[in-house]
């Protein structure tokens, strides 16, 4: 509630999303997921499970899809549907506060179900269980998040707790996820991303940088193709 009522060009706004500068390197993965959504989502009825600022819904809605976001946060859903109303997307993109581990809605009730950062922050069994519930038969869902192999990334999560809730960053996931994803799902893919690309942050802000970028994305292509670097 603190994060999406504060005024972005608040100094303590800056402080407590410091992190964000490592994003700059995660375009390739930021690709990956709306192309995704946007192959798919025609037609189709979505669940942004943990809908956030709302710029996965409006995204979605733009590409046809009919959108319901939902969120623990009352701030944030005030201001998605702000966001809606903006862009004139509010009969394609609705959103409701609810808990993503006791989802309101019946069984089957969507084609897609999408979430970018969100399975870290909750009960990820009860976080797989209701994805799969409300999907219907066929559906697809995904998922997007980070992983917590890598000592020195999670040493840097553990040293900047202004970031992040101590259960955020105990719950970061790991590949054995993917065995309990198993147990819900028929199918689950796994894509991996960000390794050598992280080498690149502190040139974001020189000419060369998106050189630089494409480059070490190539570099990290060749790097996952083993299962050593793929979890790190």
């Amino acid at each position: 509630d603190k994060l999406r009522g504060m005024d972005t060009s608040d100094p303590e706004f800056d402080f407590l999303t410091s992190n964000r500068k490592l994003y700059s390197v995660a375009d390739s993965s930021k690709i990956y997921y709306k192309n995704w959504l946007k192959e798919k989502c025609k037609n189709m009825r979505v669940l942004d499970y943990g809908s956030g600022d709302g710029s996965y819904s409006i995204f979605l809605a733009q590409n046809g899809a009919d959108v319901v976001g939902v969120d623990i946060s009352d701030v944030s859903v005030s201001n998605c549907q702000q966001l809606a109303l903006d862009y004139g997307l509010q009969e394609r993109a609705i959103f409701k506060v609810m808990d993503a581990e006791e989802l309101e809605f019946e069984n089957n009730s969507f084609d897609l179900v999408c979430e970018a950062g969100v399975l870290h922050h909750v009960d990820l069994k009860k976080a797989f269980s209701e994805i799969s519930r409300v999907l219907k038969p066929g559906g697809n869902a995904i998922c997007y998040e980070a992983l917590g192999h890598n000592r020195i990334f999670q040493l840097y999560r553990q040293l900047t707790p202004h970031l992040r809730t101590e259960f955020e960053t105990e719950h970061i996931l790991r590949l054995n996820s993917l065995d309990l994803a198993k147990e819900y799902f028929d199918t689950v893919e796994v894509k991996f991303f960000h390794l050598a690309v992280l080498a690149a942050v502190p040139f974001r802000s020189l000419p060369g940088f998106q050189s630089l970028l494409r480059i070490l994305e190539a570099v990290d292509s060749w790097l996952f193709k083993f299962p050593v670097f793929q979890k790190q």
